[in-house]
Parts: C-alpha cells; sequence; structure tokens
C-alpha cells in the first residue's frame, strides 16, 4: 500500500518520526512538491518525491500543494492513502475495502507518549481513497497542509452517493505543535470550500454544518 503526502520544510522533526513509522510497517511513501522544496528536503527524508507544479503559491505564499496533485495520481495509478505529514502510525492502518467507499483517519494527539494521548475531534488527517471515487473530484483550489481539503473529500463522498467508513479506534499519533494556521487562513480555505460545494459562503456555518454532516454519515468499524 502506498501513502501519498506532501513534506514540510518546517517541523522536520515531527515529519521525521512519521515516516520512519510508516516505513517500519512497510508502506510506500510518495511525497509531492514543488521542485525549491525536493531541494531542501531531498537529503533529509528517504522516500519518493514526486514534483509537481499543482500548487497553491500565490493564494497561500508558499508551496504548498493542491489536492488535485493527489487524486490525479490515484486516478492514474490506483487507490492511495493520502495522510498529513507529521501523523505518526503505531500498526498498519485498519482499512474497510468496498465499493462506492472512503475511509476517514482520525487522528491521536500527543504531549509525550501515546499513552496520554486524545483524540482530535474537530478535523481528519487522512482517507483511504479509491480511484473510483478519485474521479468525483473536481479541480479545486484547496491544499494540503491548509484547512477545509479535509471535510472536501467526505462531502464529495456524500454528494455521490459513496460510504464513509472510519475504524472506531486510531491508532494515529500526533504531537502538538504550533498550528500551521490563523483565522484569516481558515476563513480563507473556508471561503473556497463554499464556493467550489455551493454552500451558503458563512465559513463558521458551513464548516459546522458540514463536519456534522460528516459524522452523522461515518460508519465505524473494528
Amino acid at each position: 500500500m502506498t501513502i501519498l503526502t506532501t513534506l514540510s520544510p518546517t517541523n522536520l522533526e515531527n515529519q521525521k518520526r512519521a515516516i520512519n513509522s510508516w516505513l517500519s510497517f512497510g508502506y510506500s511513501v510518495k511525497s509531492f512538491n514543488s521542485k525549491s522544496d525536493i531541494d531542501k528536503l531531498g537529503s533529509v527524508f528517504e522516500v519518493e518525491f514526486i514534483e509537481t507544479s499543482e500548487l497553491g503559491s500565490s493564494e497561500f505564499k508558499k508551496d504548498y500543494v493542491r489536492l488535485n496533485a493527489f487524486t490525479g495520481y490515484i486516478k492514474n495509478n490506483g487507490s492511495c492513502i493520502i495522510l498529513n505529514s507529521d501523523i505518526e502510525i503505531n500498526g498498519e492502518l485498519p482499512i474497510k475495502k468496498s465499493d462506492k467507499s472512503i475511509v476517514i483517519f482520525s487522528r491521536n494527539d500527543y504531549d509525550k507518549s501515546f499513552e496520554t494521548a486524545k483524540k482530535f475531534e474537530s478535523g481528519f488527517d487522512g482517507f483511504y481513497i479509491t480511484k473510483e471515487f478519485a474521479y468525483y473530484v473536481p479541480i479545486s483550489r484547496l491544499v494540503i497542509g491548509q484547512c477545509h481539503w479535509d471535510y472536501f473529500l467526505p462531502i464529495l463522498a456524500v454528494k455521490y452517493g459513496f460510504n464513509l467508513y472510519s475504524p472506531l479506534h486510531s491508532n494515529m499519533y500526533h504531537k502538538r505543535h504550533q498550528i500551521q494556521y490563523n483565522t484569516e487562513r481558515w476563513r480563507q480555505t473556508g471561503r473556497i470550500f463554499a464556493l467550489e460545494l455551493g454552500l451558503s459562503g458563512n465559513v463558521s456555518k458551513d464548516s459546522k454544518e458540514s463536519y456534522a454532516l460528516i459524522k452523522s454519515k461515518i460508519q465505524y468499524y473494528d
């Protein structure tokens, strides 16, 4: 199984722990990045880098990779896991495979050890995406590493009749660190999210209602 991610030139230690955990459980890892970021990261991580021009640089002032780089790869190569680059795993990721479904992964946040971790409730960090679903993902300005892409995928899945599955118990862990976005960035991605899905444009309302819809549709499994 392949994990797709986008590595960042910041927060290197947390990402190293995460990538090492993926490799230790036998996953193939591919990171989508701009050429300039690959030049910075190529000697740091032993993963396959894929150079992409699908970037949100003009909007976000940083080489964040657009969601379509990932779904485009899946269209051509088959089902993969999309995962934030600082998420550690403690075991093979349990995937319930069925027709017309995606799998949502949530994380547990910790400060010093996994034993004290608590589930992060307001967002999602990874997805198992099939080739079939990838064809339903339109061209989007949303990027991995900022907000609302993690609501965009499951809302699309619900819209097109796909089931949402999620493991009842998560073996994903995330060491707390300074967040990489602020209120204005959250609102910026929320406006993009609303525009692309035809929602009201009231970012707080759209986010709250979308999260509630996603949670109501998730089918949990052991």
